[in-house]
């Protein structure tokens, strides 16, 4: 069974599973649900200690990802993914979803979104960004951070100002 580690804003909330037949489960975090304020991930995967099932947590997941199957097309082939299966890509790409939900893999240390990090950009750099859109996915060479905007995977990118110039977003920023 295959698992990635599901943030909330930063804090650990949950695991999503695939099992060999490709059927996905979430279960949340005993520490999430003993935490004070926590919250369901969504309304139709509601607080629990038992492990959700079914399409809901299909529907769910799936929905964090591009609707367009060409911008899926080019995401598989830009981070090499075999499989069009949500969990597939999310292992890839979970990192920036739409909202506040990120997927890690198992183990991996989840970085506090108050952490501000980004590449500092020169014009040129902003020119080759913008230029990238016709080669890469949503603008990205193979070395940059997948990043979802929240309206979803867009032919779009944000740019970050911070410490006085343009910077390239790194990470949960």
């Amino acid at each position: 069974m295959k698992a990635l580690t599901v943030a909330l804003n930063g804090f650990e909330v949950g695991t999503l599973f695939r099992d060999g037949t490709g059927a996905m489960s979430f279960q949340y975090k005993d520490e999430w649900l003993l935490l004070n304020g926590a919250r369901a991930i969504s309304l139709s995967i509601p607080l629990s200690t038992q492990r959700h099932r079914g399409k809901e947590v299909f529907n769910f997941f799936d929905n964090l990802l591009p609707d367009s199957d060409a911008v899926i097309a080019r995401i598989q082939a830009q981070f090499k993914i075999q499989s069009k299966h949500p969990f597939d890509l999310l292992a890839s790409v979970g990192r920036d979803c739409v909202g506040a939900i990120q997927l890690y893999p198992e183990g991996a240390d989840i970085p506090p979104v108050s952490d501000m990090v980004g590449e500092p950009l020169n014009d040129d750099a902003i020119i080759e960004l913008l230029e990238g859109y016709q080669s890469f996915p949503l603008g990205m060479t193979e070395r940059d951070d997948f990043r979802i905007s929240l309206a979803g995977a867009q032919e779009k990118t944000a740019l970050l100002w911070h410490q006085e110039c343009w910077q390239r977003p790194q990470g949960s920023t």
